[in-house]
């Protein structure tokens, strides 16, 4: 939503909360979610005006909630459990979660988006990569990933443009497998834009 409009028709400004700055929403829309946020919380038998004031104020879904403290490092171990040993099926749900609960966590979006691609939900997935790119802008694992992803799709020129955003952004610390891929993927950059000249 771009501009909210005042019932006399004009521009009203955006909300003062993160919220609301957040979802592009005027502090009147901001109340009208609140109240049907709290009327849902309340039918199964919540109170959920608390809630809805620590979202407001720009709080995860799971702080909001008042998850304990190191559920969602749990949840990200048995997610990264899964995924390791081929389950799929059922990481991909715990990356969900987290990125629900613990939206600001690049990490969280990666995992996701690895799931993602690989049961073939390539726009999804690219989106999940381009929400930690947004979250960590140094880290080059979410650019090696769609770099990954739109050298599959043959979008060269994408995955060019995601190769220097990886290379921008490679430290030490990346990890060794990632490099030799991208290096991998590189040749594979080079070879199509040299047939591209033949």
């Amino acid at each position: 939503m771009s501009d909210a409009i005042a019932a006399d028709g004009q521009d009203s400004a955006p909300a003062s909360s993160p919220l609301g700055r957040m979802l592009g929403l005027n502090e009147e829309e901001v109340g009208a979610l609140g109240a049907i946020f709290a009327e849902a919380a309340r039918a199964m038998g919540i109170d959920g005006g608390p809630i809805f004031e620590r979202l407001k104020a720009g709080q995860s879904l799971g702080r909001a909630l008042g998850m304990p403290k190191g559920t969602g490092d749990l949840l990200y171990a048995r997610a990264h459990r899964w995924f390791s040993v081929g389950r799929i099926d059922k990481a991909e749900p715990l990356f969900r979660a987290l990125c629900i609960l613990d939206e600001g966590s690049a990490n969280h979006w990666v995992g996701y988006g690895v799931c993602l691609r690989l049961r073939g939900s390539l726009n999804e997935a690219d989106l999940a990569f381009q929400t930690a790119a947004k979250l960590r802008a140094d880290w080059a694992v979410p650019h090696f990933h769609a770099l990954e992803l739109a050298v599959h799709r043959g979008d060269w020129e994408r995955a060019a443009q995601h190769l220097a955003l990886y290379d921008e952004r490679v430290t030490a610390d990346t990890a060794d497998a990632i490099k030799a891929e991208a290096a991998r993927l590189r040749t594979a950059i080079e070879v199509h834009r040299g047939a591209d000249r033949s």
